[in-house]
């Protein structure tokens, strides 16, 4: 009889334990490897941006020595975006197959490698070439990243997740400028392999540090455990589950009192898929439900990066510019430019040299680190509001009001109000993550890592294309550069009236075999 019981018992004991992957989750609880995976996914996301936009401090005081004009000067602030757009089909392939953390680790110890490579270059080409590579890597981690730091997180947790992570990408726009302005206005060389190093090169190896730091932590955490009950079943992810709940709470994995998780969804099929599966599995991405979301998601991705991304990369020169004017009243930043274009051309005309300035006034910096402080705050907000106020409303409202004040930085008649205005419009890149929160919600386990990278993809070749159109276009057509870049970038808030319901996209992806 008493064994009878105890048999009783155990079995009691077994159906308690065998919850949902969801209940199990939420059993982990919320702590320090929460934290902790939250830190090092911030860094990750401040390494893909510094990478990204750092060369933007670099063009201006590299111009003499590698002799860039205005052509080469877009086409080196694009470089970054060229190679993680053109990279982001296969890392989001991967991160899929292999998983986020195994895709992420080797291409950050790889991007770093190819970034220092690339202060070693003498010629403009050289530097194009290095830092599409650089860009080649760091877009293993542009997207992929939303993924893992998305699915480290319960669900009521992700999108005030990914908006915290995401609040490190304003760090960089206060830490470059601030490295800039420590390294650049150095007069000082030294010769390494009999190449001239100076100031600026020493720059673009100091913002790798956050990368490296960011692959460090990366070799003690654990894989994702969605994308490990999506690939290879439940007793994959249940190992991770316990550690989380170790860390959580200051205990033994072994006291994790979830002994089997259950799930919904064909995991199976996706785990032996190969390469033909997954490309049947992305074909869900291209048909409907997901399709309008993708189609909504990705065009809004390309306005806030064009704007954002493209503008940025030329805001120090043009800030530059502002402050190194000599007009004796108030004049717009269009008149500004416009102006230092027909004194160039009068020089080149009159066939006199014109001399090549290479000199970054360092009001540059501080007013470059003020931007960085604004993003901080204004990422720190959506932090605390976005489950508040809702994550279509805050994406509108941010995008609406950062297009309205890019069309009027262009016309407003002073240095200091326009400069103010630059500020307000660059805010967009702000929106990114909040549109990465609404998107991350639709896209299935086994899609999203590839779904992120694509949605980025574009992204960034809306930073690719701001950039160089800018470079293009800036000193021949300034008030249309202005007002095309503001009127998109607003206009494109009115394809969120028809982004769908997310649970019955979810819903039906369910029926159709697929996990969340």
């Amino acid at each position: 009889m008493k064994n009878s019981d105890n048999h009783k018992s155990s079995e009691e004991g077994q159906d308690l334990n065998e919850v949902t992957f969801e209940d199990a989750f939420e059993v982990t609880g919320h702590g320090r490897f929460n934290h902790l995976v939250l830190f090092t996914s911030g860094l990750i996301m401040l390494n893909v941006s510094m990478e990204s936009v750092g060369v933007s401090y670099v063009i201006t005081s590299a111009e003499c020595e590698l002799r860039l004009t205005d052509e080469h000067k877009g086409l080196v602030n694009a470089a970054a975006f060229i190679g993680i757009v053109s990279t982001s089909f296969l890392w989001g392939y991967l991160g899929d197959r292999i998983g986020r953390r195994a895709v992420m680790l080797p291409a950050m110890l790889a991007s770093a490698i190819f970034s220092i490579a690339s202060a070693f270059a003498n010629d403009v080409w050289t530097l194009m070439i290095l830092r599409i590579i650089t860009g080649c890597f760091v877009s293993a981690s542009s997207a992929t990243v939303y993924a893992y730091l998305g699915e480290m997180h319960a669900n009521t947790r992700r999108a005030a997740a990914i908006a915290w992570g995401s609040a490190f990408i304003s760090f960089s726009f206060i830490i470059l400028p601030g490295l800039a302005w420590l390294i650049i206005p150095g007069k000082w060389s030294f010769t390494i392999l009999g190449i001239n190093i100076t100031s600026w090169r020493v720059f673009v190896w100091s913002w790798c540090a956050p990368g490296l730091a960011a692959a460090a932590i990366l070799f003690i955490l654990p894989e994702s455990p969605r994308f490990l009950l999506a690939s290879k079943g439940p007793e994959a992810a249940l190992p991770v589950l316990a550690k989380m709940y170790s860390w959580n709470h200051w205990t033994s994995a072994d006291n994790y009192p979830v002994e089997k998780v259950t799930t919904i969804g064909d995991a199976e099929a996706f785990k032996t898929g190969g390469f033909a599966g997954a490309l049947k599995n992305f074909t869900h991405i291209f048909r409907p439900p997901l399709l309008r979301c993708v189609i909504i998601s990705h065009m809004s991705m390309f306005a806030v990066f064009m704007l954002s991304s493209g503008l940025y990369m030329w805001v120090p020169e043009v800030i530059n510019d502002i402050l190194q004017s000599k007009s004796e009243r108030s004049i717009s930043i269009c008149e500004i430019i416009s102006e230092k274009t027909r004194n160039e051309s009068l020089a080149r005309s009159l066939s006199q040299p014109v001399f090549c300035n290479s000199h970054v006034s360092v009001g540059v910096f501080p007013i470059s680190m003020a931007m960085g402080a604004v993003f901080a705050i204004t990422y720190l907000a959506i932090g605390v509001f976005i489950n508040r106020i809702g994550k279509k409303a805050l994406y509108n409202g941010i995008m609406f009001i950062c297009g309205v004040a890019t069309i009027a930085a262009g016309f407003v008649p002073q240095g200091g109000a326009a400069t103010a205005l630059l500020i307000l419009a660059l805010c967009a890149g702000c929106a990114a993550s909040i549109l990465a929160a609404i998107a991350v919600d639709v896209f299935p386990t086994s899609l999203r890592a590839m779904a992120m990278c694509v949605m980025y993809m574009v992204g960034r070749g809306g930073a690719a294309v701001g950039s160089y159109l800018l470079g293009i276009i800036l000193q021949t057509h300034c008030e249309l550069a202005f007002t095309v870049f503001g009127a998109f970038s607003a206009g494109s808030t009115l394809l969120m009236l028809f982004w769908p319901e997310p649970q019955k996209i979810r819903d039906e992806m369910e029926e159709r075999g697929l996990s969340y």
